[in-house]
């Protein structure tokens, strides 16, 4: 029930276990750290060197087999020329001496092998072989490494195109093939180097690693089991650390961190034991306070409701009611159940309004209001309601109208002398003059004629009186206001085309719903109608008009008639005070009454020759 939820203690106490987290050491991660550092350096170094040596030694290779690619040229294209494959197979023997070339071929003009060193066997033949290929149609020197297979030497195909001098016209290509494996042995060899450099370094790199991260360790090991006993609520200890360090300034700050949060804890301590006191005395008084309190979250789940909410709303105490949604505890109270989704929808601080609940044969009356309870980000989470019942305020209230109205007997009796006389008046002359002229011609008719209509006055005069001074029993209901009054105008379209009234109509299209009883509304409506055409015999313009402002709905009713004096704007709507010359003076009064016992206000204006405007004040129905 409570709308404070205490806090928990912050503070571990002693004698509770705290478990030492499982971790990886800072030295073991250092010195990982530093060798798997030195290993991508040395990677990194051996990757680097590789590839600047592949490139040097291989380079030095091409340029090497293009050199001696060039001299065959020049040497073998008057061999091409006279076709003479004896001088060129001599040549190309001649040339394998350097042990780094595999062979030498020399093709002719129709690509076929005019001179390959160690093969007599292929000379005047066509080699069909992808290099060969694309050697004999190379227009420009051209270079190949093959990908050695394994158990096979690395090589490098070069080839030169032969041109005729001062010509365009290719007579021949030289083809070599140089040895790559004396590169990759010097390779191999650096790489080995580097490795063995390498591991020697990283062993030292370890050593080195292994003694800083002792040194800067050690006193951190040392405040962190300072720190879990300061965990397991050891806040009295003193530690010493000179490292003349950052770790010394760390530890001399957590000392001092642990003599600040033993005063904090006991100062919370001390707060939260305020806490609980003012949580005990806010539960005492939600406990004993007349008013119902009911808060719900913004899902509209039930967080806090008091006893007195429990029983204004008819809630048994045993029932549990914090954790369900309001809407499936009050889905069968309409009024109430409506203002709760209203208040869900739109969250806001809502004005108290009258909520009318149906309890067996009796009408509960209830005074509703809503607060939000804000967070820190100034968003609604939590909506308070304040319940008040005042049904026995209300009936109360009914009693002493009706006091008043008993009071106001001693004042309607001279009105009512004086509006029963007349009739009387009548009737009593009649009944006299009947044993005398009931046989003259003519008599009985007019007998006829007037005395029931003097009884059916009194009648009706009796039946207002009645009306006024009956206690009220209304059914109030959620109205639409607006399609109320065009009812109440079409009633009286008729008497209005008859008498050449001109109707106006000035009501929005959107006005807040009214909790009246319609009936007796509709009665004041067509009262407050004929009033204004009983005023305009001649004609003249009726306006109807509506308005809303703060939650209040505004009806007006505006005539073109005679009017009256602004003196009588106060007596209008007093029994048995009328400005007609026929009428007994107690609609106004019954109109009063009717708007009265809705909590509204009527009021009426008027000038002499210029018109009358009544208007009735109703509290609105937010949607």
């Amino acid at each position: 029930m409570s709308l404070i939820k205490p806090q928990r203690t912050l503070s571990r106490g002693k004698g509770k276990n705290f478990k030492k987290p499982k971790f990886v050491s800072l030295r073991y991660r250092f010195i990982l750290i530093t060798s798997l550092m030195l290993l991508l350096l040395l990677t990194t170094l051996a990757l680097v060197l590789g590839i600047m040596q592949t490139r040097t030694i291989q380079g030095r290779i091409e340029r090497q087999g293009l050199a001696i690619a060039k001299n065959l040229a020049a040497i073998s294209v008057d061999h091409l020329i006279t076709y003479n494959y004896v001088a060129l197979e001599k040549l190309v023997n001649q040339a394998v001496n350097n042990p780094e070339i595999f062979y030498v071929i020399i093709h002719d003009k129709e690509g076929r092998v005019a001179g390959y060193s160690g093969r007599p066997d292929l000379q005047n033949t066509l080699l069909t072989d992808e290099i060969s290929l694309k050697a004999i149609e190379a227009k420009k020197p051209l270079v190949t490494v093959q990908v050695p297979e394994p158990g096979h030497t690395p090589v490098m195909d070069v080839a030169v195109p032969v041109y005729l001098p001062g010509s365009q016209d290719q007579w021949g290509t030289i083809r070599i093939r140089l040895s790559l494996e004396l590169m990759h042995q010097q390779i191999r060899q650096t790489l080995w180097s580097i490795l063995i450099l390498g591991s020697l370094a990283l062993a030292i790199g370890i050593l080195i690693a292994n003694w800083v991260a002792q040194r800067v360790t050690r006193p951190l090991e040392t405040l962190v089991n300072a720190t879990i006993e300061a965990a397991q609520g050891n806040l009295k200890q003193s530690i010493s650390i000179h490292t003349r360090d950052e770790v010394e300034i760390l530890a001399n700050n957590f000392s001092f961190m642990i003599q600040e949060t033993l005063a904090q804890k006991q100062q919370l301590e001390n707060q939260l034991k305020e806490i609980q006191q003012l949580q005990q005395y806010a539960e005492k008084i939600l406990a004993t306070m007349g008013d119902g309190l009911l808060a719900v979250d913004v899902e509209g789940i039930v967080t806090a409701i008091n006893p007195a909410a429990h029983t204004i709303l008819g809630l048994s105490n045993s029932k549990v009611v914090k954790g369900c949604h309001v809407l499936e505890l009050f889905s069968q109270e309409i009024p109430f159940a409506d203002y709760l989704r209203q208040s869900l929808e739109k969250p806001s601080t809502r004005s108290q309004q009258e909520i009318h609940l149906q309890r067996d044969d009796t009408t509960q009356v209830l005074l509703v209001g809503a607060g939000i309870l804000e967070s820190d980000q100034k968003k609604p989470r939590q909506i308070i309601f304040n319940l008040n019942d005042i049904t026995v305020l209300k009936k109360l209230e009914a009693q002493i109208r009706q006091s008043q109205r008993l009071a106001d007997l001693g004042t309607l009796a001279a009105g009512m002398a004086h509006e029963i006389r007349n009739p009387l008046s009548a009737i009593k002359t009649y009944v006299a003059l009947l044993p005398k002229k009931i046989k003259k011609p003519g008599f009985l008719e007019k007998f006829q004629r007037t005395v029931p209509r003097e009884i059916n006055r009194l009648n009706n005069l009796i039946e207002e009186l009645l009306e006024l001074s009956r206690p009220p029993k209304f059914n109030f209901k959620r109205t639409d206001i607006r399609a109320l009054l065009e009812q109440s105008i079409e009633l009286m379209e008729a008497d209005f085309m008859e008498r050449g009234i001109d109707c106006q109509w000035e009501v929005p299209n959107e006005l807040p719903r009214v909790m009246v009883d319609s009936d007796q509304l509709e009665k004041v409506f067509i009262n407050l109608l004929k009033n204004g055409a009983q005023a305009m015999p001649d004609g003249g313009t009726l306006t109807v008009g509506a308005s809303c402002k703060d939650k209040w709905v505004t009806l007006y009713f505006q005539d073109t008639g005679s009017g009256f004096s602004p003196d009588l704007a106060q007596s209008i709507f007093t029994p048995f005070f009328t400005t007609k010359a026929k009428g007994t003076g107690l609609g106004l009064a019954i109109t009063h009454k009717v708007i009265s016992e809705h909590g509204g206000q009527i009021e009426a204006k008027s000038q002499e020759d210029q018109g009358s405007c009544f208007s009735i004040r109703l509290p609105g129905i937010q949607d």
